[in-house]
């Protein structure tokens, strides 16, 4: 994913890049750099798939915030 790409998968999903920071949890300045055209570095692998999913499933950032906590809630739980 270009920073092209990310700048406008994350407004399909409606994450501005300080949301994202605390999304992917990671600093503004990461996210500021993967969405710059001056950075030669594609975004991470991780959070392309997971912006592409999100896009592709119409799942906003508490959507999948829920499932997380909902998977990590069944992990500790034994399931």
């Amino acid at each position: 994913m270009t920073p092209a790409e990310y700048r406008a998968a994350l407004e399909e999903v409606g994450l501005t890049l300080s949301s994202a920071s605390k999304f992917f949890q990671t600093d503004e300045r990461t996210t500021r750099r993967w969405a710059s055209d001056d950075d030669r570095k594609d975004v991470p692998r991780a959070v392309a798939m997971t912006l592409r999913l999100m896009a592709k499933y119409g799942l906003s950032p508490n959507d999948v915030t829920l499932m997380m906590h909902e998977a990590e809630a069944a992990q500790d739980a034994g399931g």
